[in-house]
């Protein structure tokens, strides 16, 4: 009885150590040991540069990419235009052929925008599934040249993690934030040319108020950041406990 309890508590698959703070358990995810300290700004910047070559092969695909968020971005702007014609050219004047040309227009090119839009998107997906496919193949031949000591010391199921999960989360970046930082960057700066356009003294006295909501942009991307980072390595740790218990 007591053998079998000792088994229970200090052996088996789930040790008391390993579900309340040991390395090997699920102690990152009840943050009961210190993080990981940041990387250096060198390590990023190699990091970085590591991942921007995978996206080289691609070059052409996403130079049209970016030439479709371009065009939306410009012609998500000629509807106000057209309204502002609409209202201070065609109906004071009375003009029907103008206000057909202006309705016209508006009604086209928002369907114009849409259809660049779509085929944006599946490029984006084609080139975000395309990297995928390159770096998931490049760490499964990383990991066919590391040592046998590397396996001996890395739980099967942290390497498991590491492929899934974060190779995962890279594929969010690729496919959806890179192009939505980009569109909303043509947006913002097609916007402000706009703007300037109409009156550059509502302009300036907006952009005043830009630094402000920076500041509280980077606060709140800071914390993200390092959640998103516990929350890669919580998820390496569960698949390295739930390997060791299954198997």
């Amino acid at each position: 009885m007591s053998a079998g309890r000792g088994r229970s508590e200090s052996g088996g698959g789930f040790s008391a150590r390993a579900a309340t703070g040991g390395r090997g358990g699920l102690g990152r995810l009840f943050l009961t040991e210190p993080p990981e300290r940041p990387l250096s700004p060198e390590r990023r910047r190699s990091t970085a540069g590591k991942i921007l070559a995978f996206f080289r092969p691609y070059r052409l695909p996403i130079a049209v990419s970016l030439a479709a968020i371009l065009v939306t971005s410009g012609l998500g702007l000629v509807n106000p235009f057209l309204l502002k014609l609409l209202i201070d050219d065609a109906i004071p004047s009375l003009d029907l052929s103008k206000l057909n040309l202006y309705v016209g227009l508006m009604i086209v090119v928002p369907i114009a925008s849409g259809l660049i839009g779509v085929g944006q998107s599946y490029l984006n997906n084609v080139i975000g599934q395309s990297v995928m496919r390159d770096l998931r193949t490049a760490l499964y031949a990383h990991l066919q040249r590391m040592p046998l000591r590397f396996f001996t010391e890395t739980k099967t199921g942290e390497i498991q993690s590491r492929l899934a999960n974060d190779v995962g989360g890279v594929q969010g970046v690729v496919t959806d934030t890179a192009s939505s930082v980009a569109s909303n960057l043509a947006v913002a700066i097609s916007t402000i040319l706009a703007m300037f356009v109409i009156d550059w003294r509502l302009t300036a006295l907006s952009l005043g108020l830009l630094p402000f909501f920076m500041y509280l942009t980077l606060r709140v991307g800071r914390v993200r950041r390092a959640v998103s980072a516990e929350t890669q390595r919580s998820l390496a740790e569960i698949s390295a406990v739930t390997e060791e218990t299954l198997s």
